[in-house]
């Protein structure tokens, strides 16, 4: 019969055992992938559409009253808070909520954004 490696050893029995709960350790955080019948649908941005949607949208703007314009580049495109945009156009906090809510409500009307709105946005 053959003497117990662990009582020989027992330095190199509890390394195997570390080596071992190691590996099942990696194994279970191993990310597996899943085979699939397809491949998966790479999404190539579209240069044409993207012009277009950005003609589309500058038309729908210079349709806008000069005001609402104003707001809506202001808000939106530049990223200024109402504050910051009532103080740059001269007037009122109130003045830019309601312009701005006028605008966006033209601009969903746009016949050239409805496409835009509906599918993905950017």
């Amino acid at each position: 019969m053959k003497p117990n490696a662990s009582r020989k050893s027992p330095d190199a029995y509890v390394r195997r055992i570390l080596i071992n709960e190691n590996r099942t350790r990696f194994r279970r955080r191993r990310v597996r992938e899943l085979s699939t019948g397809s491949p998966p649908e790479t999404g190539v941005p579209d240069a044409l559409r993207r012009v277009d949607d950005r003609s589309a949208l500058l038309a729908a703007l210079q349709a806008l009253a000069p005001r609402q314009r104003a707001v809506i580049v202001l808000r939106y495109w530049l990223d200024l808070s109402e504050t910051e945009t009532a103080a740059t156009l001269n007037c009122s906090v109130g003045t830019v909520k309601s312009q701005a809510s006028r605008a966006l409500a033209a601009l969903r009307r746009s016949p050239g954004l409805a496409t835009l709105a509906e599918g993905d946005v950017r």
